[in-house]
């Protein structure tokens, strides 16, 4: 049964999708850039910038994890604005 749905919503369920989606991407570009350097012998003289590199890709990853945080907090924020919605089932 199909209900109607108001455009409001409509934009809060794209808003957190997009937040959700941009959070994994980046996410999983932090732990490539990661896994690639895990991959490749690490040379004594350039050790200290690849320290440097992976710090930079693990603060990618926790940024991924909270862009997603905040998807999840938008999903929230969405289904709780539905539910005070006059279009909501009672």
């Amino acid at each position: 049964m199909s209900q109607h749905v108001e455009p409001g919503a409509r934009r809060r369920d794209l808003i957190a999708l997009v937040l959700l989606a941009a959070g994994a991407a980046i996410a999983v570009y932090g732990y490539l850039g990661l896994h690639t350097m895990a991959s490749k012998p690490i040379v004594r003289e350039t050790g200290h910038q690849a320290i440097e590199r992976a710090i930079s890709y693990n603060n990618v990853v926790i940024a991924g994890w909270v862009v997603m945080a905040l998807g999840i907090v938008a999903v929230v924020w969405s289904f709780m604005a539905y539910r005070r919605s006059a279009h909501a089932p009672r």
